[in-house]
């Protein structure tokens, strides 16, 4: 049996490179609609991975303040990435220089951190995003320096991707 420390790396390298591939999309918002619909695909991953049980709403509003008060810059440019793909020609080209590398960083930094959550035995419920904040900065710094490697393949699981709600 895979460790579960490694099965939650490669679900964060999964979904960063999902989320990369999805700043590509031309259409300003369906790009930011898909990254965040990634990011909380990958949350309810690990949860599952570690027994944790899962709540949307719960896990949307962390993952927003942690996105919020950690990289108010990064999201602005992200926001604004997404936007500036309405100008044709330029506008799409400059959206994904920004996008894409934003999408994966931000992802790996939220992985990262849920991943160490759960595995010292932390839920949703308790999650502290002030505590958190200084570790989401830090390995969302790490995830912008990094080269980046092949993209990972798919991790396998049992269970159907998070449905947005309509």
């Amino acid at each position: 049996m895979v460790d579960r420390k490694k099965r939650a790396q490669d679900l964060i390298k999964y979904h960063s490179y999902a989320s990369g591939a999805f700043g590509l999309i031309p259409v300003p918002g369906a790009d930011v609609a898909a990254v965040s619909a990634a990011q909380l695909n990958l949350v309810h991953k690990l949860a599952k991975l570690y027994g944790v049980e899962f709540a949307q709403e719960r896990t949307r509003a962390i993952v927003g303040a942690l996105l919020g008060g950690v990289m108010p810059g990064a999201l602005s440019s992200s926001v604004l990435g997404s936007a500036v793909k309405a100008v044709p020609f330029i506008g799409t080209a400059l959206g994904v220089a920004v996008m894409p590398a934003l999408s994966l960083a931000a992802t790996r930094a939220l992985g990262q951190v849920f991943a160490q959550h759960f595995e010292t035995g932390g839920t949703l419920l308790d999650f502290d995003i002030d505590a958190m904040r200084d570790y989401f900065r830090k390995e969302f710094e790490a995830a912008k320096g990094e080269t980046t490697d092949a993209p990972a393949a798919a991790p396998q699981m049992d269970e159907q991707p998070v449905q947005k709600a309509v």
